[in-house]
């Protein structure tokens, strides 16, 4: 279909005019040496001087605040092109305490918040982000650069000024640029919110995408909610989260309607491993991994920089409609825990890592040429039933994580490379530059031979005891359902690309590309068409209709990936097209036919069904792909089918269960999306809604627990 890439330096001059943006100069990853520092380690001293601030969660509040900082992420011997002496790069973050951060911290990244099941985490969030002030004007006006150049107020965003009412997005008309104030740049203060990605949480809490809050506390989207018991300033929240589901690293970053890819591009994300002290696991892995069996964290975030070390966020614009929106951000750098290219010294033993995939939407396929092969022991949501030898690369898409183990006996003495193959846009992109994004860190193996009583993934020897194995929703196998699973509802839903044209008008020229990116062609702020109900199991057949691969996020619940099968598209979108009112595709009204009408294949959704499009077999999901996931990935040309069951996880098939809170609570709701950041910006996002069960205990109470 098409490739909507451009080179940066290029994209600069078709940019429109900017309101008194700051000038950067890129500076080419090329030119940035690698491997220089090393990789910033959890910190449990929570200095914020030496590596990623590591907080074991109790019964006392947390308190973080969401702060503008400086961040030593480009590597020893940065010299800026202004002259002045390297003293970090301006950055977004969350801070443990309310002090400020005086100098400059080792990274962005985290913190790292340990929980324990079944132990309730009550964090207070407070937005001191400060105020985006193009002019620079304000004393408070904020230095990160990659915010105040790249906010589009043409997109359906917070709008905090206005109270989610600017109308700009639809008084754009095609093939014209908006007028002012749309094509300006937000000025006000920084507006924000936490999700918990991957929880078992609430809807009032999950800190969906209206439940922002702004740095004075003038402005508050209008889910924004806080715990009613514990008196908070209008600049911050407090969720206290019920940690009932299963052991899983999960992580928690910035949501902002309209503005993720910005928040979160500047650094709001940090990790919320949760462990399970009830879990049996075999000898020599440990639930916490922070003693022998030490958990690296490995945050991959691709980045770009001016010559100052600032960071850098291109804003060129590829159609009129959205002046600052890029469809995917595609940086020319990679950090891995907030530092750029670093090192890591191992011993020729096993380590165990987490793979937390941060980036927009950069995809990675991730190995160590000549060097140890990679094992997975967990995915999104949990453990694996046992350990997985990662056949080939392992493929991490955004918002995606991964639990592996590297055995690095045998390479004493040498220097490794892990290595990025993944073309990108996902699958049929540019591969990326062997020279920069094609390689992530480097491992130095020391020198002889270490004893490693860890635990061996080689052995093959079960992660999780017969009695707490995976509660099975599909037979990973065969791609099909498990025994005595009753599914209630089946959807077919689609994800679309809205495309611009290339243009010129004046002396501005557009290259042409995604206006929009859609699910089910239906904007956000559209009525709620998903609604399932509590206890019940359903199947979702993704319908890929674009070009990429989209890493599909649940909120609330995580999934079980059944298969993928390839369908006919040409002729599906025939179909598809004839189906419409007008007989051709009607962009972002929704689907051609009614939502809750069943079509051929029993499914509801509104689409034509893809039953008599479908080629070959359905392929079941990858040995690694075999557990509980929140982000799986739906390739093009593809239907991609998950089972989401709206219980807890260990609720065995053929039984009904409740959730500890109210799911659906005055109708609050939850949201599900692509996690390429840039596109659910772009309306690629949907809100649903879960009926409770009548009659069900909840005994974590909304205005008492939370």
């Amino acid at each position: 279909m098409r490739r909507y890439y451009f080179i940066v330096l290029a994209a600069i001059a078709i940019a429109p005019p900017l309101m008194a943006q700051i000038v950067q100069i890129p500076l080419a990853g090329k030119n940035i040496p690698q491997f220089v520092d090393l990789l910033p380690l959890l910190d449990l001293t929570a200095s914020g001087t030496v590596g990623v601030d590591t907080l074991i969660a109790g019964a006392a509040e947390i308190e973080l605040h969401m702060r503008e900082f400086k961040a030593n992420v480009m590597p020893t011997g940065f010299v800026p092109a202004n002259g002045l002496p390297y003293a970090g790069t301006s950055v977004f973050g969350y801070i443990n305490g309310p002090a400020v951060p005086a100098g400059i911290r080792a990274t962005y990244t985290g913190p790292v918040i340990v929980a324990t099941r079944n132990i309730p985490t009550q964090i207070r969030f407070v937005n001191d982000l400060g105020v985006a002030d193009p002019t620079f004007a304000n004393p408070l006006a904020s230095k990160v650069y990659a915010f105040v150049n790249s906010t589009d107020q043409t997109l359906h965003w917070a709008d905090p000024l206005n109270m989610e009412m600017n109308m700009c997005n639809h008084m754009i008309t095609p093939m014209m640029p908006p007028m002012p104030p749309c094509d300006q740049h937000y000025a006000g203060p920084i507006p924000a919110v936490p999700h918990l990605h991957g929880g078992y949480v609430p809807p009032v809490i999950d800190g969906g995408p209206e439940a922002w809050f702004t740095s004075d506390g003038a402005y508050q989207g209008p889910a924004y909610y806080t715990h009613p018991g514990v008196p908070v300033p209008p600049n911050a929240c407090v969720y206290r989260y019920p940690n009932v589901q299963e052991a899983a690293p999960i992580w928690f970053h910035d949501h902002l309607l309209g503005g993720t890819r910005i928040n979160v591009y500047c650094g709001i994300a940090g990790a919320y491993p949760l462990i399970d002290p009830a879990l049996v696991l075999p000898a020599g892995l440990t639930p916490v991994g922070l003693g022998a069996d030490l958990l690296i964290p490995l945050v991959i975030q691709d980045r770009m920089f001016d010559t100052n070390g600032e960071l850098f966020f291109p804003t060129a614009a590829i159609n009129p409609e959205h002046p600052y929106w890029i469809p995917e951000f595609l940086g020319d750098t990679i950090c891995v825990n907030g530092k750029v290219w670093p090192f890591l010294n191992v011993q020729a033993k096993r380590y165990r890592f987490l793979i937390i995939n941060g980036s927009n939407a950069r995809p990675y396929e991730l190995s160590i040429p000549q060097g140890p092969t990679i094992w997975q022991i967990g995915t999104d949501g949990g453990y694996l039933d046992t350990p997985v030898l990662v056949a080939g690369k392992l493929v991490v898409l955004p918002g995606e994580r991964a639990d592996i183990i590297i055995d690095f006996a045998g390479f004493a003495g040498q220097w490794l490379v892990m290595t990025n193959t993944a073309p990108a846009p996902y699958p049929a992109g540019t591969n990326p530059s062997p020279q920069t994004v094609g390689r992530i860190m480097q491992f130095r193996v020391a020198a002889g031979v270490v004893a490693d009583v860890s635990y061996n993934p080689a052995t093959l020897t079960a992660i999780r005891t017969a009695s707490q194995t995976i509660v099975r929703l599909v037979n990973p196998t065969t791609g099909t359902l498990a025994p005595g699973v009753t599914v209630t509802k089946k959807r077919q839903l689609t994800l679309n690309e809205v495309m611009g044209m290339k243009m010129k008008i004046g002396k501005i020229k557009y290259p042409g590309g995604p206006l929009e990116i859609l699910v089910n062609n239906t904007k956000w702020a559209a009525a709620i068409s998903e609604v399932p109900d509590e206890g019940t199991t359903e199947v979702w057949e993704i319908i890929n209709l674009t070009a990429d691969t989209h890493p599909m996020h649940t909120h609330l619940v995580q999934v079980q990936l059944q298969n993928r099968q390839a369908f006919n598209v040409k002729g599906y979108n025939a179909a598809y097209a004839a189906a419409f009112p007008a007989l051709v595709y009607t962009p972002a009204v929704g689907p051609p036919g009614p939502y809750n009408t069943l079509n051929a294949d029993g499914a509801v959704g509104g689409n034509p069904a893809i039953g008599l499009y479908l080629m070959g077999a359905a392929a079941p999901p990858l040995p690694n792909e075999a557990g509980w996931k929140d982000t799986v990935q739906c390739p093009p040309g593809m239907v991609t089918r998950f089972v989401a069951r709206f219980a807890p996880q260990e609720t065995p098939v053929g039984t009904v269960a409740s959730f500890a809170f109210d799911p659906g609570a005055l109708g609050a709701a939850y949201v599900w999306h692509c996690h390429i950041v840039d596109h659910e910006d772009n309306e690629m996002m949907r809100p649903y809604t879960v009926t409770p069960m009548f009659g069900a205990l909840r005994p974590y109470a909304q205005g008492v627990d939370y």
